[in-house]
């Protein structure tokens, strides 16, 4: 009897092991690190969008996920470093992706306040002339 519930147990053990290490697809990590991203749970949000990467090197999320890492370290946890990283491996990886240019806009525009931004100011001048008339 010991031997029966000693091999059910690890079985069990088996089983539960596997199914908390079951990899997910691609589409189910990014919609995690979404919702996780929407309610600003960036740490967590970040490492689903790194499984992506890990598990789908060449999955059609992938260049999302890397330039959402990218975006969270920037605009969120403010680890400029991390996010300039992530950014220039979008963009290696990915020139010729929509988002290319905004990647390399976010590095050129990395750890400045928003109303410092050309595209800000430009908005506030054309404001001001309006205003003016």
């Amino acid at each position: 009897m010991q031997k029966v519930l000693f091999i059910l147990s690890l079985f069990i053990s088996l089983v539960l092991l596997y199914s908390c290490t079951e990899k997910k697809s691609e589409t189910a990590y990014f919609r995690e690190a979404d919702s996780l991203y929407n309610h600003e749970q960036f740490e967590q949000a970040i490492n689903s969008f790194k499984k992506i990467i890990e598990y789908y090197p060449e999955g059609d999320i992938t260049p999302k996920a890397t330039f959402m890492i990218g975006y969270i370290y920037a605009n969120h946890t403010k680890n400029l470093d991390e996010a300039k990283k992530y950014y220039q491996l979008f963009i290696d990886k990915y020139p010729n992706n929509d988002l290319a240019d905004d990647a390399k806009y976010e590095i050129e525009t990395l750890g400045q306040d928003i109303n410092d931004l050309p595209i800000f100011k430009e908005t506030e001048a054309k404001k001001q002339q309006v205003n003016k008339k």
